[in-house]
């Protein structure tokens, strides 16, 4: 089993066995460091609650490596792929290590390039093609169908399997019944599924491009925890991963 300690928040992030699938499960708890011999819990200040707000960072997903989906699709992949009207404003990702909406992230290095005198928006962002409008502020995003890279294959080093980089891989879909259609699924995830991924992103130098660097594991909403005894908890792996499992036998990646 593995674990890390949250130790501002007092908070504990385990890898055991899961209750839901087979294999590995990650599970969250109250960090209990009172000893077997120690005294009252009130006496020693144990922490009886905790409090973790929407959008903090729980862990990381994995390190890997971004490759063609046709070759190298499966399981625990992630996808780099934003579609949708909104999506830019809908999308929350970290950069420059503060937690903001995709647009915001864009409109940032736009600016910078805008100072440098470059207004093309072509390759802002990886495997996307985007649209800024310096009159309403609006960023438009659609992925760039020429653009095959997008998968995430995490490649976790022996040495490194329950390091917190990488303890996000372990989490499960605890929304997925083979029974439920897609609108069912969604409110089960809604209800079960505490976690969410979002991505990193950094700004090539060479390129002025915004890349992803590496998926982190936040929580969704706020949570509240008062259990001293580890709980598994859910990420949301999307209905296509699960009804291609059931229709093709094999899985599709996350999104």
């Amino acid at each position: 089993m593995g674990d890390m300690e949250g130790g501002e928040l007092a908070l504990q992030v385990l890898v055991a066995p899961s209750l839901v699938a087979p294999g590995k499960g990650l599970f969250l708890c109250i960090y209990d460091d009172i000893d077997d011999d120690g005294g009252d819990a009130e006496e020693i200040g144990a922490v009886e609650e905790i409090i973790i707000p929407q959008g903090t960072p729980i862990c990381g997903y994995a390190r890997g490596y971004f490759a063609d989906e046709a070759e190298e699709d499966g399981d625990k992949s992630v996808g780099f792929l934003f579609a949708g009207e909104n999506a830019a404003d809908l999308t929350a990702v970290f950069y420059n290590k503060q937690l903001m909406t995709l647009s915001d992230a864009l409109w940032t290095v736009y600016q910078e390039r805008c100072e440098e005198g470059n207004t093309d928006t072509s390759n802002l962002l990886f495997g996307h093609c985007v649209q800024i409008s310096n009159d309403t502020g609006r960023v438009s995003i659609q992925a760039d169908k020429d653009f095959m890279s997008r998968i995430f294959i995490p490649d976790v080093k022996e040495e490194d399997k329950f390091s917190p980089t990488s303890l996000g891989i372990y989490a499960n879909d605890l929304a997925f019944d083979p029974d439920s259609n897609e609108e069912q699924y969604f409110e089960n995830s809604e209800r079960n599924n505490i976690l969410q991924l979002v991505w990193r992103l950094a700004k090539d130098e060479k390129t002025g491009m915004v890349v992803p660097t590496w998926p982190v594991v936040v929580t969704k909403q706020d949570i509240r925890l008062l259990n001293t005894v580890p709980m598994e908890v859910g990420l949301q792996y999307g209905f296509n991963y699960w009804n291609a499992v059931l229709t093709e036998g094999a899985s599709k990646y996350i999104k």
